[in-house]
């Protein structure tokens, strides 16, 4: 990325190339009125969005219709590498017509989302959850594999013609990373998240992510200078706390205290567990709960232990791995409880550097305290990114919007 330049102007919309059914290709960058770029954790798919001001009335000509590949390339000084994706479009929307001119949005996703619906998992697959998935994604979606954590446990199941993202969003609850300072095959806590970045798909463990350390720090702060660079890393708007910390939903939840009674329906056996909400690491230090909630529970979940229903050998005798399965099915439960507790939406200049599931810093100063270096306020510290969207051609500039989660405070010193 240039450190020397200010980010708030500076997009280039390379190419946008529409190819027509007889393979025919179109070059539309110069009917382009914006493109909307959108990343989410609990997307399994990237999202596109082709704003196109026509007068030609290309939309029959070619014609444009929904399959159509869409090929883009974009740049910016926030990023050294191109933004380099061949798309689908899905859908044609805001389709306004007059005399002159026609306007419409063409919405596009990567070609995974389109092979998602055009495949299904059928055979048994057994082993590690994160060997599965890898497998999953290399046979049966289009696209490639960014990043898989690895997880301790395995898994054996049949994947009952169920679509390849389904599969893979069922398997996310039941991960556990081998992290942690528990027993061998008994470590992290259960929880992963399926999404799609610029780099590819990933399958994180909630876990793991909350650990790493953050890539980026931005500020918010009155003072900017006009040609200051460090304005790049600087907030562009006032932030927003959409949501902290709601305790009726979250005692809804059971995100303190939950009672999870679960029925084993192999050994017809019914299992208990108590959850308490120090049962997992924090992102930061300071959960701030009030005490008075965390001992009786108030929720009581019931279900089944889903631990495959193959893990029987010839003779009959149970193949199990060693983890705790109540404990860990109630501890995922409350883990995406806790990591949309806070919401924080942000924006700052575009930076195509920036990724959904990457751990970012943001830092506020304290109310009245003068200078932006003066003690921090507790709503500052680690963040998660779960929704970025980057957009270019606003003619207010070059941004990008950032909707931030996080599960606890940072202690004020």
């Amino acid at each position: 990325m240039s450190q020397n330049q200010l980010w708030t102007k500076g997009h280039k919309i390379d190419a946008v190339d529409l190819v027509s059914e007889e393979g025919k290709s179109f070059d539309l960058k110069y009917q382009v009125g914006f493109i909307k770029y959108y990343e989410d954790v609990i997307d399994p798919a990237i999202h596109v969005e082709i704003s196109i001001q026509d007068t030609n009335g290309l939309i029959n000509k070619i014609p444009i219709r929904g399959g159509n590949l869409v090929r883009i390339r974009l740049k910016h000084p926030s990023q050294e590498g191109i933004v380099e994706k061949e798309l689908v479009v899905t859908n044609i929307s805001n389709h306004i017509i007059d005399q002159k001119r026609e306007v419409f949005t063409l919405t596009c996703e990567t070609l995974g989302a389109l092979s998602n619906h055009t495949n299904r998992c059928w055979v048994k697959y057994k082993g590690s959850i994160a060997s599965t998935v890898t497998k999953i994604l290399d046979e049966k979606v289009d696209g490639e594999i960014n990043f898989i954590d690895t997880t301790s446990n395995n898994c054996e199941f049949y994947g009952n013609y169920r679509r390849p993202f389904k599969v893979i969003s069922d398997l996310c609850r039941k991960a556990i990373p081998p992290t942690g300072s528990f027993e061998e095959g008994n470590g992290g806590t259960a929880g992963y998240l399926f999404f799609e970045t610029q780099d590819g798909y990933n399958f994180r463990s909630i876990d793991v992510i909350f650990r790493e350390e953050p890539e980026l720090e931005y500020l918010m702060t009155p003072y900017k200078g006009g040609l200051d660079t460090t304005n790049n890393f600087k907030l562009s708007s006032d932030p927003v706390f959409r949501e902290s910390h709601d305790i009726i939903k979250k005692l809804r939840s059971g995100a303190y205290s939950s009672s999870n009674w679960y029925y084993d329906v192999l050994t017809r056996k019914v299992h208990f567990y108590n959850f308490r909400v120090g049962d997992y690491q924090l992102g930061n230090e300071d959960e701030l709960n009030p005490l008075a909630f965390k001992e009786p529970y108030s929720r009581i979940i019931l279900g089944t232990i889903d631990k495959g229903t193959t893990n029987k050998d010839a003779d009959g005798v149970t193949i199990d791995t060693p983890q705790d399965q109540a404990r860990y099915q109630a501890q995922a439960s409350a883990r995406y409880a806790a990591m949309f507790s806070q919401i924080l939406d942000i924006t700052v200049p575009m930076n195509l550097s920036l990724r959904a599931g990457m751990v970012i810093d943001v830092k506020f100063p304290d109310l009245n305290t003068g200078e932006p270096q003066d003690k921090n306020s507790t709503e500052s510290g680690k963040y998660m990114i779960a929704k970025l969207s980057h957009e270019f051609g606003n003619p207010a500039g070059d941004f990008t919007g950032l909707s931030l989660v996080r599960d606890s405070f940072t202690i004020n010193e």
